[in-house]
């Protein structure tokens, strides 16, 4: 897709202005900082207020699911959000969250205020789908193979990542966060709502074993789930 075939896309989907500081965000992205939070705030309010169900797609960078609100502060997200701090979105704004090795890249008590963001925005019934580097694989390398510790180094230290968790410690993040107790699947799981939006293996070649693959729900029963299954 050229220049200005991408230009008239995004344009369609988020308005001219919106259109171009994303595009020059891409090359400056010190612009789409100061500029994002803005020219994005109608796409989102406009997607928070139409009827129907309401998918969140968190941290998504350039991975954008068809109907949800993909937000990132990368440019090429629909909007742009700094998760880091409180989500501009209103209370129980969404039947569900996807987020997709994102967590691991705040620290712990960030990590937390993030789920805790998450519980507010998720209508009661809602379910949250959370993929992230899984510490008990790495830890087994190091038992096995990598007896010298080469590939937990380089899941904490070569990526970004600010806090690895095992399952236990990712359970009980989203237990104090309010969430019902986490049920864990395995990479693009049937069993799991949302598992067929993981992506992040096939894109980026790796061992889908490395991460985690948790859902969990928001006590209550008004969120609309069926528009979100594989089958929808």
């Amino acid at each position: 897709m050229g220049l200005l075939q991408k230009f008239r896309h995004y344009s369609g989907k988020h308005g001219a202005v919106h259109a171009a500081f994303a595009g020059i965000g891409r090359k400056v992205f010190p612009v789409w900082q100061i500029a994002g939070p803005v020219v994005s705030r109608g796409y989102v309010r406009k997607y928070c207020t139409q009827p129907g169900p309401r998918g969140l797609n968190l941290g998504s960078g350039s991975n954008c699911i068809e109907g949800m609100l993909n937000v990132d502060i990368d440019p090429r997200a629909d909007a742009y959000v700094d998760l880091t701090r409180p989500l501009s979105f209103p209370d129980a704004c969404f039947d569900v969250i996807f987020t997709e090795e994102v967590i691991e890249h705040v620290d712990e008590a960030a990590g937390a205020r993030l789920l805790g963001e998450c519980f507010r925005v998720l209508k009661p019934g809602g379910v949250i789908h959370v993929a992230t580097p899984s510490l008990e694989y790495f830890g087994a390398r190091v038992a096995g193979e990598d007896a010298e510790g080469a590939a937990i180094n380089q899941i904490f230290y070569e990526h970004g990542h600010r806090f690895i968790y095992s399952r236990s410690r990712l359970t009980r993040a989203l237990e104090q966060a309010g969430f019902e107790t986490a049920r864990f699947f395995e990479y693009r799981d049937p069993a799991a709502l949302l598992g067929h939006h993981d992506s992040h293996a096939q894109r980026f070649d790796h061992d889908p074993a490395i991460s985690h693959y948790a859902e969990a729900a928001k006590p209550g029963a008004q969120a609309d789930l069926a528009a979100f299954a594989r089958d929808a």
